[in-house]
């Protein structure tokens, strides 16, 4: 299993290319962090991955599936995409039925059982009957999250999934995190957190100029030091700390 973007380009103008010549290859157990400047094309690559958007040039492939021409609906099996603003996606009246949507549309024969697990995980469970938009803004980034670990699908792709959380938040994120790893799932996160990300993640692409900028293992990049500052990646405060002292 695994996800393949093979020169890849995307304008939502012509002419204006936001990505250009992208190749990515994702494996399945994988935890591969995207990283880059505001606006450099980051979240419009996560589009192309479940077939929201498609590719202007090259191909996007999910399992051997082209994103060009297959429905997102039969995407949604293979995997699933959160977006920044929690208000982007969710709609249902109560917390259990927004996670239980998901499992259910795709028919997933345990779909009340992965509800029930997505609640505990992520500590829902005492408001799954609470309408979404009475939970604080950080409480429904989970249940955005929860939602999509609910599909079972086998990737899980997150856009800027630990902003806002609280300690406890966060906490409860990566519990959640490590769990899921030893099942086997795959994400592919999209985020300027490098602090809470790096020791989950096994590799880094840096998006610049529409192009990947730099790509490399989770264990090398923070001794890249002076590319992630041009490549305008906020280093991590243990590095900058370590660095003061060196």
């Amino acid at each position: 299993m695994s996800i393949s973007l093979k020169g890849v380009s995307f304008s939502y103008q012509p002419g204006n290319p936001i990505l250009r010549d992208i190749n990515v290859d994702i494996q399945r157990g994988e935890c591969v962090l995207i990283l880059g400047r505001n606006g450099a094309g980051k979240s419009t690559l996560l589009k192309l991955l479940n077939g929201i958007l498609k590719p202007t040039a090259g191909e996007v492939l999910v399992n051997g599936r082209n994103t060009a021409s297959t429905p997102t609906s039969d995407l949604a099996a293979h995997i699933a995409v959160t977006f920044q603003n929690p208000g982007d996606q969710i709609f249902a009246s109560s917390v259990r039925k927004e996670i239980l949507f998901g499992p259910t549309n795709l028919k997933r024969q345990n779909a009340e059982l992965l509800t029930d697990k997505a609640l505990t995980t992520f500590g829902l469970g005492s408001k799954a009957s609470r309408h979404p938009y009475d939970l604080l803004p950080a409480e429904r980034k989970l249940l955005t999250i929860a939602s999509a670990v609910a599909t079972d699908a086998p990737f899980l792709a997150f856009d800027e999934p630990s902003a806002g959380l609280s300690h406890y938040e966060r906490e409860s994120f990566t519990n959640a995190f490590e769990e899921l790893k030893t099942a086997g799932r795959t994400f592919i996160v999209v985020t300027h957190d490098l602090d809470f990300f790096i020791t989950l993640a096994t590799r880094v692409y840096i998006i610049s100029s529409g192009g990947i900028g730099y790509a490399g293992s989770a264990d090398d990049v923070l001794s890249q030091r002076e590319t992630l500052r041009k490549l305008g990646v906020r280093i991590p405060l243990s590095e900058r700390l370590l660095g003061m002292l060196e």
